[in-house]
């Protein structure tokens, strides 16, 4: 299976900086040339969106060459690591990788408050009838936003986001969202939008990546995207990004593993492709070895230092929380494998391993001048 590292100076990181670029707003990490030489044709509306777990492989299993998506494909980057939705799009909109934002995966554990936390949820991702009062993503993982950056250079620039309806004020169809994207860039106005949509990945989770249903939704976005292409005028640009890919993958059921699960001081967290071990004082070689002899086939084992020398995560400030949410034991998949951490819900299709499929993500161009 093809393993492929994120390129931080070719991700989708990597587009926030360059749109930031374009807003006079100092890049700190790399812009990607050939993004910066279509936003230099200069544009009144800039717009964003990301198709969630649109990787490269569903666009070329799926897709004819002449559709939209890939007529405008303009080169392939990478993920952040770990290629996930709560790292990467937060990497996107905090214009800083997850070693900096402190987004690591769907269950992050956070020590002041004793939780193996559901970070979009705000619950106990192990204890459902656990409440908090206070949101902890806004407690500790708060942080400036590419529409400040975008603002405080550029008064004159209206920001929007659009969402799907699990926000309030969200859309029910992609195709209501573009429609949104329209009526902005009809505005007499400069502005910046970012659109996020939750296709294909929650179909490709329950049906897996090669499914029809996979081909028809894709189709369906590509037909939403041509359409809205159609009728923008040549001052606006549209770029569209996926967060990450997801691979077809199978399950190991950790959570019965009690011999290894008994050496840790808590149960795993992060993701199932790149999981979170707090190991018991004194059993970190006795761990080790144990899970090299079960799954050292499956999954690449890394200890935190090894880990946060990688670069995988990025590098720069580290988020002052990075250490604690990050325990003795990062295992990464570089297989078909996944962990399931409870007993439940069986995924098709999952990511935020190594693998090429999960970490290969599109960069699509689309404005008028260009065509």
């Amino acid at each position: 299976m093809d393993i492929l590292y994120p390129d931080y100076k070719n991700s989708i990181l990597n587009v926030s900086h360059t749109i930031l670029d374009y807003y006079h707003v100092n890049p700190r990490y790399p812009v990607i040339p050939e993004l910066k030489d279509e936003l230099d044709k200069g544009f009144k509306h800039v717009c964003l969106v990301l198709l969630d777990g649109m990787g490269t492989n569903i666009i070329e299993k799926h897709l004819d060459k002449d559709s939209f998506i890939r007529k405008n494909l303009l080169k392939k980057i990478t993920s952040v690591f770990p290629p996930t939705t709560v790292a990467a799009t937060n990497a996107v909109l905090t214009a800083n990788p997850p070693y900096q934002s402190g987004y690591l995966g769907w269950v992050q554990f956070f020590k002041k408050e004793n939780t193996n936390h559901v970070v979009f949820l705000n619950k106990d991702f192990y204890d459902e009838k656990r409440t908090f009062q206070n949101t902890l993503r806004d407690m500790y993982l708060k942080q400036d936003l590419i529409y400040d950056y975008i603002k405080k250079e550029n008064q004159d620039v209206k920001t929007y986001e659009l969402f799907p309806d699990f926000r309030p004020d969200g859309y029910k169809t992609f195709q209501l969202e573009t429609k949104k994207i329209l009526d902005i860039s009809k505005k007499n106005e400069k502005s910046f939008t970012y659109a996020y949509w939750t296709y294909p990945d929650l179909l490709e989770h329950e049906v897996g990546i090669d499914s029809p249903f996979v081909k028809a939704e894709l189709e369906k976005l590509d037909n939403n995207l041509k359409a809205l292409s159609d009728q923008l005028d040549d001052d606006t640009i549209l770029i569209v990004i996926a967060d990450h890919g997801l691979v077809d993958v199978k399950p190991i059921d950790l959570y019965k593993d009690e011999d290894l699960l008994k050496l840790c001081l808590r149960m795993p967290s992060m993701e199932p492709r790149a999981t979170n071990f707090f190991v018991k004082p004194f059993k970190k070689h006795k761990f080790k070895k144990q899970f090299l002899e079960k799954y050292g086939s499956y999954y690449q084992l890394l200890s935190k230092r090894e880990f946060l020398y990688s670069g995988l995560i990025g590098q720069g400030e580290k988020h002052s929380l990075l250490d604690s949410f990050l325990g003795d034991f990062i295992a990464i998949s570089i297989s078909d494998k996944y962990f399931k951490f409870k007993e439940g819900k069986l995924f098709k299709a999952h990511h935020a391993g190594l693998l090429k499929g999960e970490m290969e993500v599109p960069l699509i161009v689309f404005h008028k001048k260009r065509s």
